[in-house]
């Protein structure tokens, strides 16, 4: 039995052996598994365009998407850019591409196309089959993409390409310079680096689709080929076609250089543009426009009779230089546009059955009733797409200096990489959802994706949290906002939620939410806040009244149990699917530091008495807030405290979203540091969930998972996070001393982002979110910035001994920093203008031997006095002559 047992595991050893040695043959022959990654999603990118300009979003496939310079929808009024095309086609790909020819001597040439495709078309090119049609022409094989706004680097390399490509692409972006900030143009910058000692023969060429009147079926191609002292540009137009249509203008590229310059223009299929590019190192300057349009008898070009699907020309501009070892070589070009009839519109209920406009009826669906021309701001600067031109070429270097400027100030800083790099994503929004009309009316649509606008511009409430970011950068864009919203103020003081794509216009409301009681006191921060920083006095003169009428309104209407705090009765304020009832911490902290902000301004504007009535009624809404809300852990969401709901135990992430506010403003504590503190620290132990999220609210009950049972709330607000939020919250914690808490948030956020692949898409309602502008609340908050009526305040929120730390002010940008036992503070661009200047006691120990002076021997007038604020110990020179600080000049403490 056991010789039994013995042969056969032997004979079970053999075949398992065998078995193995099968498996491994087929192994062997299987092709190796290729793996997807997450990363490998081309999801956003960098927006390329100016404010209110429309814009191009270049991502890191390097293919534009989102194409917004026509004042087509979602950005304008204008048709959808939803072009016929053949299913599965990357049509996009075919709006803007380049393409590099190269020959090695004694070698054919080849051409690499400088972006990638899911799809099986090459840079639109093709439709069917590249690899057979074209096997010389393939895409390139490594894109590195590295983008900080306004900027993207990208490098493109091949094994089979003697050298190597690099791409510097931005669009003008300069604080405190809205004219320079809003320039239709995007300049491509690229440099060759050879990598063989045999010189090399490069071509670059950019091609760009004419999408002029892109709707409009009827119309004939028009092409100009334009020639000035250094760039050659190809203008493409249309005609047949009115020229007060919202989609009508001209777009064009040009090259920098003369005799290296080339062009092939209209032209619309494959052949013979492929060929003739192949077998030649320079394009053959022709323009073959007149053969994509149809003739009259008579030889003239017509319009087409109808929507005709092959209605495409394309058009070519190319560099070509020798390539030799050591010595990088440089090709420019630049994209530029003007399309000056932006409509605007209000939104309208059309009835579906009769198609007449009746507010109120049920059987409606939303449309944008267009209305007059509001135009873009930049024709206020060029009358043509040639005055474009004229400015971006001259003046090239200087933008491009005082752009790449902007960006090192802001990145010469002690703040960690990541969170410089969450801030600056944060301002692409400022591009892809500005809009900037030719009478100067500024706002920030609330949110967008590529095939629709979701929510109103200029959003009231949004803006609380996302307009830091303008007033920092843009301070007379921010004002023109809070002005659109005053003209449209009712006769009784109520606030418009929103503003149409007709910034004169009203948008109010969503998803049936009108009637919202956070809307005044929103305004009347807002108002204040941008008072207190710009110290512009004539613009609270003209603000003043509609800010009076605001508190009487909220006083009056919005008090509904006379305890003169503003009550919520259901869902009616940025939260806006889950009720608060009575006295809510989330308005009534608000409602405190308006009235606060509004008792400073009454005693600006010479009205004591009101001044003192208003800082009555805030101190009486603190004392409500501490008795009626505060629960020993943290203020509780709401208090129908003389109604029928009771206690609403809900721990809001933004129950004291009234004191970030007055943080901003320079207010300093309006509640106890103490409860402050703990109601920070309950937030993130309740609702930072696994340091990947911060959610909006948690109920002590249901610390998990809140259960949204209900399938009229339109989206779960209180289980999920909104980055606008977060980031303030973040800025909130950082201001109070819990540093390494809020860079916590912040790594979340910047995770979560990276992870999904939409970094420069920050997504709530809709993407390109407004909300998450709140970032720039972060840069301030590690520094201890704030700018009160021209006194500047720094308290660094660091234990180095050495720091730098970027600002922008109120007309211009600075740097504060620590070197060598000396304090400095250094005017960047623009100008600095300080009444005061205030800093905490730690860093000037010995106080008795502290100098200060300027390097314009500014004379001081003034001495150091000590000064208490939040319990910290500050001391605070008052100058009897304002210091006045242009570019490089300084203020040294020693």
């Amino acid at each position: 039995m056991s010789m039994f047992s013995n042969f056969k595991q032997q004979i079970n050893f053999f075949v398992s052996v065998l078995l193995c040695f099968i498996t491994l043959a087929q192994s062997n022959s299987l092709s190796k598994p290729e793996v997807s990654h997450r990363s490998h999603r081309v999801r956003s990118g960098v927006a390329l365009g100016g404010l209110g300009t429309g814009s191009i979003e270049l991502r890191k496939d390097g293919n534009f998407y989102n194409w917004s310079i026509f004042n087509n929808y979602p950005s304008g009024t204008g048709s959808i850019l939803d072009l016929p095309i053949k299913p599965f086609s990357n049509d996009h790909n075919s709006f803007l591409f380049f393409l590099v020819r190269y020959k090695e001597a004694g070698k054919q040439p080849k051409i690499k196309l400088l972006q990638h495709s899911d799809g099986i078309d090459q840079g639109g090119l093709l439709n069917e089959s590249p690899i057979y049609y074209f096997p010389w022409l393939t895409p390139i094989e490594t894109i590195e993409y590295h983008a900080n706004f306004p900027f993207v680097k990208m490098t493109f390399s091949d094994n089979e390409m003697p050298f190597m490509i690099s791409l510097e692409t931005f669009s003008p972006f300069i604080p405190h310079n809205p004219d320079d900030s809003s320039i239709p143009v995007v300049y491509f910058n690229f440099s060759i680096t050879s990598k063989t000692d045999t010189p090399l023969e490069v071509e670059i060429i950019a091609t760009q689709r004419n999408l002029v009147a892109f709707d409009k079926g009827k119309k004939f191609f028009k092409t100009e080929i334009q020639k000035k002292d250094g760039y050659t540009f190809f203008k493409h137009d249309v005609g047949g076609v009115p020229t007060d249509h919202n989609t009508y203008g001209h777009m064009g590229l040009g090259a920098f250089g003369e005799q290296d310059v080339s062009y092939y223009t209209g032209w619309a299929h494959r052949h013979p543009f492929m060929e003739k590019l192949l077998t030649s190192s320079k394009l053959a300057n022709i323009d073959d426009t007149k053969n994509r349009n149809k003739t009259a008898p008579d030889g003239t070009q017509i319009a087409f009779t109808g929507d005709d699907n092959n209605q495409i020309l394309k058009s070519s501009i190319a560099i070509t230089k020798t390539v030799v070892s050591g010595k990088p070589v440089k090709a420019d070009f630049f994209m530029s546009w003007y399309f000056p009839n932006a409509y605007g519109a209000v939104n309208g209920k059309r009835n579906k059955k009769k198609n007449t406009l009746l507010p109120g009826d049920k059987g409606y669906e939303i449309a944008l009733k267009q209305t007059n021309i509001v135009g873009r701001y930049y024709e206020n600067n060029f009358k043509n797409v040639e005055q474009v031109n004229s400015y971006v070429t001259k003046n090239k270097k200087s933008l491009y200096q005082r752009t790449k400027q902007f960006t090192n100030d802001f990145y010469e800083s002690s703040v960690e990489p990541f969170i410089l790099n969450q801030v600056n994503s944060q301002l692409n929004t400022l591009v892809t959802s500005s809009q900037y009309d030719k009478s100067g009316r500024f706002a920030i649509q609330e949110g967008m994706t590529a095939n629709q606008a979701w929510g109103p511009f200029a959003t009231t409430d949004v803006s609380l949290y996302g307009s830091v970011m303008t007033l920092s950068l843009f301070p007379e864009l921010q004002k023109s906002m809070m002005k659109a919203h005053k003209v449209l103020q009712t006769e009784k003081g109520e606030i418009n939620h929103g503003l149409g794509f007709d910034l004169g216009k009203n948008k109010n409301g969503t998803f049936g939410v009108y009637e919202r009681v956070d809307l005044a006191p929103n305004y009347i921060q807002l108002v204040l806040r941008d008072y207190l920083y710009t110290n512009d006095t004539s613009y609270l003169r003209e603000m003043w009244p509609s800010v009076k009428l605001s508190i009487d309104y909220v006083l009056k209407e919005l008090d509904k149990d006379g305890d003169e705090m503003p009550d919520m009765h259901g869902i009616m304020c940025s939260y806006d699917n889950f009720p608060m009832y009575g006295l809510s911490s989330y308005i009534v902290s608000q409602w405190i530091a308006a009235l606060k902000m509004a008792a400073i301004a009454a005693k600006d504007m010479g009205e004591e008495s009101l001044s003192k009535t208003y800082e009555k009624i805030a101190n009486n809404g603190i004392d409500l807030i501490d008795s009626q809300l505060w629960n020993g852990q943290y203020y509780r969401l709401s208090n129908d405290y003389l109604g029928e709901k009771g206690k609403d135990e809900g721990c809001l992430t933004d129950q004291l979203f009234g004191q970030w506010v007055a943080h901003q403003a320079g207010l300093g504590r309006l509640f106890e540091e103490q409860k402050i503190k703990s109601s920070l620290q309950t937030i993130l132990d309740y609702s930072f969930i696994e340091e990947t999220y911060l959610r909006n609210c948690t109920w002590p009950e249901h610390k998990l998972f809140y259960p949204m049972h209900d399938t009229n709330l339109w989206v779960d607000q209180a289980n999920t996070p909104w980055t606008g939020v977060e980031l303030a919250f973040a800025a909130f914690l950082i201001r109070e001393g819990m540093i390494d808490q809020g860079k916590n948030i912040i790594q979340a956020v910047d995770n979560r982002y990276r992870k999904a692949g939409l970094y420069w898409d920050h997504q709530e309602f809709g993407g390109h979110y407004y909300r998450p502008m709140s970032a720039w609340s972060v840069i301030d908050a590690l520094s201890g910035f704030n700018i009160v009526k021209n006194q500047y305040t720094f308290d660094p929120k660091t234990k180095e001994n050495t720091f730098t730390y970027f600002f922008s002010a109120n007309t211009g940008t600075g740097q504060f920093l620590k070197e060598k036992g000396k304090l400095k503070l250094i005017c960047k661009q623009g100008s600095l203008t300080l009444s005061s200047l205030k800093l905490p006691s730690e860093l000037l120990p010995k106080l008795n031997t502290a100098k200060i002076s300027t390097s314009t021997n500014q004379k001081i007038n003034g001495k150091w006095n000590k000064y208490k604020h939040d319990d910290s110990e500050f001391l605070i020179i008052e100058f009897k002559d304002n210091i006045q600080l242009k570019p490089a000049d300084f203020i040294v403490i020693e």
